[in-house]
This record gives C-alpha cells, structure tokens and sequence, in this order.
C-alpha cells in the first residue's frame, strides 16, 4: 500500500534551504502548499498468472457505503475517494500475493483518498503485456481507462472493433 503525492510546484528543494534558516516556515509552507495528495494505491506483491484472482477488497466508506471489488492479475481499478476523505479497507490477497501481512494474509487498514483516490492495481510486477500487438493495445487502452488517464473521447479513437462488437 502506497500514499501518492505531488510536490505541487516544485517547492521541496526550496523549502529545504529555507528549513535551515526557519524551520517552522518551511514545515508549515510544506504541510498546506506543497503536497498535493494524490490518494492511495494498493497493489499486492507477488505472482500468479494472468487472468487469476489477485484480492478482493471490502471499502466501507465515510458516507457508511460499502464497495466490494474483486480483481484479476492484469487488472486495475480507480475509485473516487476525495481528498480529505478516509475509508476502512480490509484487503484479501490470494495466495501468493502480499499487501504487507505476508503472502496470503489479509489486511485491514484505513485508506486516505486524493485527487486520483484509490487504485486497486492487480496487474503485477514487472508489468507483463501481452506479445500480440493488437492484444497489448487492448490491453492498455483498458488500463487508461480504467485510471482516466486520457480524455474517454480520446480513448475511443484508438479503440478497434472486436467481433462482439461488429454484430
């Protein structure tokens, strides 16, 4: 599990010179205007084959919804969670896989969301794509989507047809 940040305007290396003159100005600056919270990625460790479930995730949000996602290796999820905002997440890796209890071994956390909110990434380490050309395109436009890394319009035009789609 990782919290993501952005250093929003490339303040930090500043904020470090002025730290040495005035600490307490520098570490209130850094707190309120520096960091951009970018929200939470839970990405287990460990492998399987493509396709195979990975973990399955229990959210129960703020608000008192519970969101339940299930994911395969090869899959990637975003999910709102606005910054400021928090969730319990009990995480069930599959055997093999670890998000930081040891391989197999649930986790039960809280999760701080961000701009980006919360991903549930699944598609392993190092990245596998698949040797196929028109295959490893699918692939990725799906893992853009799924992260709306690009406009949806944008996507679209680099989408091609499959045969479920033709008929």
């Amino acid at each position: 599990m990782t919290r993501l940040f952005q250093d929003s305007v490339f303040m930090m290396p500043h904020l470090g010179v002025l730290s040495t003159v005035h600490e307490k100005a520098a570490w209130e600056i850094f707190e309120k205007d520096c960091l951009v919270k970018l929200g939470t990625v839970i990405a287990p460790r460990g492998a399987r084959k493509l396709g195979e479930e990975a973990l399955s995730v229990t959210l129960e949000m703020s608000d008192g919804e519970t969101i339940n996602e299930t994911l395969a290796i090869g899959d990637v999820k975003r999910i709102p969670l606005d910054e400021g905002k928090e969730a319990q997440a009990i995480i069930e890796p599959r055997r093999g896989l670890d998000v930081g209890e040891g391989p197999g071994h649930r986790l039960q956390t809280t999760v701080a969301g961000g701009v980006v909110g919360l991903v549930l990434d699944a598609r392993g380490r190092p990245l596998v794509l698949p040797e196929d050309n028109s295959e490893r395109e699918a692939k990725l436009l799906e893992w853009f989507t799924a992260l709306s890394l690009y406009p949806e319009d944008l996507l679209k035009k680099f989408q091609r047809p499959t045969k479920n789609s033709m008929n």
